[in-house]
């Protein structure tokens, strides 16, 4: 009992701390070995009153480098179509991508009826990780035609808006996106890549963006750490038309 009480009392005064602001979103909490001594408890209770901040989405730990104060959740316009990138610089944060893996398949049935290509046409496929300032955000998959977007393997970098290269480089001006949300659970993988915990839920995003003429254009998929990211849905009166096709989907595997 006196155990208990000790790491919820722990618990408060790092909420309280926060409270304070002596630790800001993104801030790393000093080391288990330092609060042990600030607070003069011992480490199990300390790795207590860590797990619950965690599990409350007040704190979040990175494998490797600590604990660290989680950055509050945003809520993002499903009718935006700018792009992680563009959308963070608005809203003042930073925003950086780690190339993780750039390469040509060739497409399978499933990009072929997406984006209208011949049997086994190339592709590029692009993998990054999306940061919001220092923090991991998505897990970005693209599929992208290389045919019709010639060189773009070699100019897509970490440094780059995906939707600016279509814009600058390419002259490519974008129609509607058609956008499937799901929820899943994430496994050890991708929560050692995003910073979380195996089984925080995670919004699958499997979005295709079409030109002003129809003609697909990519087609991606991401995750998107659910404790980071809320989605708005905007929409008109049943007599006007609908600017956006949404489907919504709950999944657990």
């Amino acid at each position: 009992m006196y155990k208990r009480q000790l790491y919820i009392q722990l618990e408060a005064e790092i909420r309280q701390a926060l409270r304070e602001k002596k630790y800001l979103p993104g801030d790393r909490l000093p080391s288990e070995e330092k609060l042990c001594e600030q607070y003069q408890v011992s480490r199990i209770t300390v790795r207590k009153a860590i797990q619950q901040l965690t599990d409350q989405h007040i704190l979040e730990k990175h494998r490797g480098k600590g604990t660290f104060v989680s950055t509050p959740s945003r809520s993002v316009d499903l009718k935006e179509q700018s792009g992680f990138t563009n959308y963070l610089s608005a809203i003042g944060h930073k925003s950086h991508h780690l190339l993780l893996k750039k390469e040509l398949q060739p497409s399978d049935d499933f990009l072929c009826e997406t984006l209208s290509l011949q049997p086994n046409e190339p592709v590029c496929y692009v993998q990054r990780l999306i940061f919001e300032d220092d923090s991991p955000l998505a897990l970005d998959e693209i599929y992208i035609s290389s045919l019709t977007y010639p060189d773009f393997l070699d100019r897509i970098t970490g440094d780059i808006s995906f939707y600016e290269l279509l814009t600058n480089y390419y002259n490519v001006s974008r129609g509607e996106s058609v956008c499937e949300i799901a929820v899943r659970i994430a496994n050890a993988e991708q929560a050692s890549i995003l910073h979380c915990q195996a089984g925080d839920p995670l919004f699958l995003l499997q979005k295709t963006c079409f030109a002003v003429d129809g003609t697909p254009i990519h087609y991606s998929r991401s995750l998107v750490r659910g404790d980071r990211i809320s989605y708005t849905i905007r929409t008109q009166n049943l007599n006007t038309q609908f600017i956006s096709n949404i489907n919504l989907s709950l999944i657990h595997i």
